[in-house]
């Protein structure tokens, strides 16, 4: 979308199955920081234009249609031939306010001790089949086993790891297979797991709503509803 309007050349990037969550979260706050500092420039530049409450209204947008349309008629009304396309103007307003690197970075920082953010994610795509051949073998809590220095053979997709699906187990359960009343492993595990989901899904739905509302906004124009 800033491609389109902006003429920005933001890259679009993909998901690396081979590095870990950390690092392709990593990338992803790098492409947003590049982002932010587009539209950081671009919202200055629309501040000296256009009136303080006019850009109050384009800033914190209101969920009714109507409103947003009177915004528009307003924009059209005073600044005519000021903007060459007011889709830009708006959509880089709005991610500007979005302020989604530092909501990233914050969410990064809150889990820099969970063992999560170091699994590969090409490892969260495994099979059923090739995850049960990954985790170690972990007889439950005071059993007397004594396989319990010996793991299953690992899936090729896990040797070729740096950190393993194992590693990351033997991460979730490490301190807790001496205590008497210590939970599952696997259900260890997926409590981790749920910890960086909910960390991570504010942010994620923040910048969803945030497109969407500039996509609104941007359907308005094109389609002449204003």
């Amino acid at each position: 979308m800033l491609n389109q309007f902006l003429g920005t050349e933001l890259s679009i990037n993909t998901v690396r199955e081979n590095l870990s969550i950390k690092e392709n979260l990593q990338l992803l706050v790098s492409a947003l920081r590049e982002m932010q500092e587009i539209v950081e420039s671009k919202d200055k530049e629309i501040q000296q234009k256009v009136s303080l409450p006019l850009y109050s209204k384009i800033a914190t947008p209101t969920p009714s249609v109507d409103e947003r349309i009177k915004t528009l008629r307003d924009i059209y009304a005073q600044y005519k031939g000021v903007f060459e396309n007011i889709c830009g103007p708006i959509s880089a307003v709005l991610m500007k306010h979005g302020n989604l690197p530092e909501k990233l970075e914050s969410a990064i920082r809150d889990l820099s001790n969970s063992p999560v953010l170091a699994l590969r994610v090409g490892d969260l795509l495994m099979t059923h089949d090739e995850i049960a051949k990954a985790l170690p073998y972990t007889p439950s809590p005071g059993s007397s086993q004594t396989k319990s220095t010996e793991a299953r053979p690992r899936s090729q997709s896990v040797n070729n790891t740096n950190f393993s699906l194992t590693n990351f187990m033997r991460a979730a359960i490490r301190g807790q297979t001496s205590k008497k009343d210590s939970p599952n492993p696997v259900e260890l595990a997926a409590g981790y797991l749920e910890e960086v989901v909910k960390t991570l899904k504010p942010v994620c739905e923040s910048f969803q709503k945030t497109v969407k509302i500039a996509e609104e906004y941007v359907s308005l124009i094109i389609d002449k509803l204003y």
